[in-house]
């Protein structure tokens, strides 16, 4: 619903059209609050199967913990509407202040909390408590930063408007289940057919590359608004243009976080666990091609959602849905864990890795699906040689895991990737238009 409405509010931002405004956010606040309450009685309902998706369950109370988890959820439909009109404005900077100061006393509480009295149940309830706190905040803010929100006289949304939205809704649906099956069952998979254990050590590797991914995600939906300007209004070169340079520095991006993660992840582990909570390298391989195949595919994603083509890929989602929860069961009960892995890899292969370029490159950027593939497999063919490059130099320069010697590692890492990305690509456009930014704007004179 989010998305759909999102790009519905730019044009009347754009032209202070204050009563379509208006309207958009009574929708959104009727149709979240809608969502909150059927997540809340359809997770009750799922309740009594819980025991049937863990293997070998010895966790008392899991099932009250599953409770505020889900009231945690579910409550945050609550207020979390009008942070979409922060985002549609090209606010998104509200937004994040408010989220990560929310994170920041969420996690100084429940550090205290673990330090004074340690309790699993003081931990998710502060969660409970913070989350409704933080969307309360976003909201009051909103509601001051657009006091006509508060106006009482609504006028009924335009008839074209709303088919759009439904029409644009139909699809995200289909990307939403998408999108759930790939990144929300793998915890279900693993312990219905491996075990809670399993799941506990997924979750640590998860939590560090899903904080990469938040850290990213912040930076993409800032610009999701502009790039929907620039869409609505810039000529096509220049869209073409903007696009090459997003791409070209979402790859910079992804070969740094990948080769890092390649070099240090297991080490980042067993300094934070121990190496009883380690995988073998295999997965942790497969980890990281994953996140690097995720991660890749943020400027198209970004440009396809600033561009409103949810409608025209419905059918991706759906098949990704079919062929991740195949390959991902098939492969978890003959591999174990890895199996898990693999059929997400599968999944985004044959579908997300090339329908939503050919999508967003036949309807609203102008450039050849061949080019864009040709430069993909250029950036992955760099980021694998000095990945490889890195991890042996790293493993003649240092033996033992220590905190010094993952510092260096760190240090190590980023002077190689972005060495060798420089000097290769120095010569680009793109490299161009970003060292352009990067003097005119920053200040950086001497690049």
């Amino acid at each position: 619903m989010g998305p759909a409405i999102v790009y519905s509010l730019y044009k009347p931002l754009a032209e202070q059209d204050l009563e379509t405004v208006k309207a958009l956010m009574r929708l959104f606040q009727k149709a979240y609050t809608g969502i909150g309450v059927f997540i809340i009685v359809f997770g009750i309902c799922v309740l009594p199967w819980l025991d049937w998706f863990i293997k070998g369950n010895s966790v008392t109370d899991i099932h009250w913990f599953y409770v505020i988890f889900l009231l945690n959820t579910g409550v945050s439909y609550f207020y979390s509407y009008k942070r979409n009109l922060l985002i549609a404005d090209q606010k998104q900077y509200i937004n994040s202040i408010y989220q990560s100061g929310g994170q920041i006393v969420l996690a100084v509480l429940q550090i205290i909390v673990l330090l004074v009295y340690p309790s699993y149940w003081l931990y998710i309830v502060l969660m409970l408590l913070v989350t409704v706190c933080e969307n309360f905040a976003v909201a009051k803010k909103v509601d001051q930063v657009y006091p006509y929100l508060k106006d009482r006289t609504v006028k009924n949304l335009d008839v074209g408007i709303r088919k759009t939205i439904i029409k644009n809704v139909k699809a995200m649906i289909a990307h939403k289940i998408g999108g759930m099956a790939v990144f929300s069952t793998s915890n279900l998979i693993l312990s219905k057919f491996v075990g809670l254990a399993a799941v506990g050590l997924y979750s640590n590797y998860y939590l560090v590359i899903s904080a990469v991914n938040s850290f990213s995600s912040q930076f993409f939906a800032s610009i999701t608004a502009s790039i929907g300007n620039l869409i609505a209004i810039e000529s096509t070169s220049k869209k073409n243009k903007i696009y090459q340079v997003t791409e070209f520095t979402v790859a910079w991006q992804a070969m740094i976080v990948s080769c890092g993660f390649y070099v240090l992840l297991n080490q980042l582990i067993e300094l934070w666990l121990g190496k009883r909570f380690l995988f073998d390298t295999v997965i942790v391989d497969c980890l990281i091609v994953n996140f690097y195949l995720m991660y890749m595919r943020k400027a198209v994603n970004t440009f396809k959602d600033a561009s409103g083509l949810y409608w025209n890929d419905r059918y991706k989602p759906l098949a990704e849905t079919v062929i991740n929860l195949v390959a991902s069961v098939y492969l978890t009960i003959h591999y174990g864990v890895v199996g898990v892995i693999l059929g997400g890899i599968i999944s985004t292969l044959l579908t997300c890795f090339w329908v939503e370029p050919y999508v967003l490159f036949r309807n609203s950027i102008d450039i050849k699906l061949k080019d864009y593939f040709k430069d993909y497999f250029k950036y992955t063919a760099v980021t694998f040689f000095t990945a490889v490059f890195s991890k042996w130099l790293y493993g003649k320069l240092f033996i033992e895991v220590t905190i010094i010697n993952f510092v260096l590692g760190v240090g190590l890492c980023l002077l190689l990737s972005n060495t060798i990305w420089i000097v290769l690509f120095r010569k680009r456009e793109e490299m161009k238009y970003l060292r352009d930014v990067a003097r005119d704007k920053f200040g950086m004179k001497f690049l």
